[in-house]
């Protein structure tokens, strides 16, 4: 999972901040360190990062609502709190957490104009937690134990259940107090104490009972970083404050891919483009064509937008009709037919009923056969020799032209 970098805000210097690097557990990896924000070391930014603001900023507080409904208890929260709020609710930014199986949801309160601070004081000096919640939630919560941190200049107590409070310069006489006002039903008080202060807090033990002092070896950051990563504190990142992600952080790696696949895409489409372009030519090729082949059949046909109609009602019909034009066609057809042949002579035409008879004089049969196997080429017509007479030299015939039967 990584290690994680607990940022720890000091509220009388906001730009001083002490902080710890520890494992997933708790267990401490780095030894704690305090200066100013601007010397947070960039090692540490790569990390996952929980920043404590001091508690005596932020409220914290826990709820008993019977409302089961995450955006309810949202929109229930600020005027459950509003009686206890010294501030505007509309001035203030509210975050809770909701933990399975535990009756009571611990919720946050800081002012806007506060948690906006911090995060300006964060973002100059380029550190963007994941995670800020309260200090106070670095304090064990255990069922039915008091449990306080006593550090120099203030001190964190909790009852384990559903209440947390925070003092700024108290003396033993107070801190006694407190520990009876949140005891309720809790059979133990838990006190860890920094070392510096144990002179001032060695009757603590004679005036509580079932007390278990234990003097803090380092700092008291160490043992506020241990608790605080396994605790369910309250993230203050939400609602208007929940961090956006950012797309381009992601896409960034995949950019010279995305580009390689853009131009892909757009060769692509070029090639479609072209194919289109090429395709719709050689369709008004084939259509000029074929609708030249079907007017030798319908020569005033112009609508061929069906062709496989036209192809099949050809085939099912009776030889082919066509009108007058159809003895026009077939001389045509004699005419290239005889193009090389310069000895032939036409001595008739007769046309009745789209068959047109030619007589002939050519000067041979050869020639003749000629004549009939070009008309023939292109199977709209067939031409047939009826008959051949010699005369002299030469070789007089009746040829026969008419639509080829489909």
């Amino acid at each position: 999972m990584g290690n994680k970098t607990i940022i720890r805000l000091n509220e009388h210097s906001p730009n001083h901040a002490e902080w710890i690097t520890v494992n997933e557990l708790g267990r401490q990896v780095t030894e704690p360190e305090s200066s100013t924000l601007n010397n947070f070391p960039d090692e540490y930014k790569t990390n996952v990062i929980i920043v404590l603001l001091p508690a005596l900023d932020v409220t914290t507080t826990f709820l008993n609502l019977p409302i089961k409904s995450t955006n309810k208890i949202k929109k229930a929260i600020p005027f459950a709190l509003e009686e206890d709020l010294a501030c505007d609710i509309n001035l203030l930014h509210f975050s809770f957490k909701r933990i399975k199986n535990n009756a009571y949801i611990p919720v946050s309160v800081i002012e806007k104009k506060k948690f906006h601070f911090y995060q300006q004081l964060l973002m100059e000096c380029n550190i963007y937690p994941q995670y800020i919640t309260s200090e106070i939630f670095g304090l064990p919560m255990i069922q039915r134990t008091v449990s306080v941190i006593v550090e120099p200049k203030k001190t964190l107590i909790n009852n384990g259940l559903n209440k947390a409070h925070v003092l700024e310069n108290e003396n033993i006489r107070d801190l006694n107090d407190l520990i009876n006002e949140v005891k309720e039903d809790a059979n133990h008080v838990q006190v860890y104490l920094d070392n510096s202060i144990q002179d001032q807090y060695k009757d603590l033990q004679e005036e509580q009972e079932n007390i278990n002092i234990k003097l803090l070896a380092g700092s008291s950051l160490q043992k506020i970083s241990q608790i605080i990563v396994n605790s369910n504190y309250v993230n203050l990142l939400q609602g208007e404050y929940a961090p956006k992600v950012k797309f381009t952080k992601f896409l960034k790696p995949w950019r010279y891919t995305a580009y390689l696949i853009l131009a892909l895409i757009t060769i692509l489409m070029a090639n479609r483009t072209l194919s289109y372009i090429q395709l719709t030519k050689y369709e008004k090729n084939l259509s000029a064509r074929f609708l030249y082949e079907y007017r030798n059949i319908q020569p005033n046909a112009n609508n061929i937008s069906d062709p496989m109609r036209i192809i099949s009602g050809i085939k099912n019909a009776n030889p082919v009709k066509t009108d007058t034009s159809f003895f026009l066609t077939s001389l045509h057809e004699l005419s290239k037919a005889m193009s090389s042949g310069n000895d032939i002579l036409v001595t008739s035409i007769t046309y009745q009923e789209d068959v047109t008879i030619i007589r002939l004089i050519a000067p041979n049969v050869t020639l003749l056969d000629t004549i009939r196997r070009e008309i023939n080429k292109n199977g709209i017509f067939q031409a047939t020799i009826l008959s051949t007479n010699q005369i002299a030299n030469d070789v007089e015939s009746r040829i026969e032209i008419k639509a080829v039967a489909l």
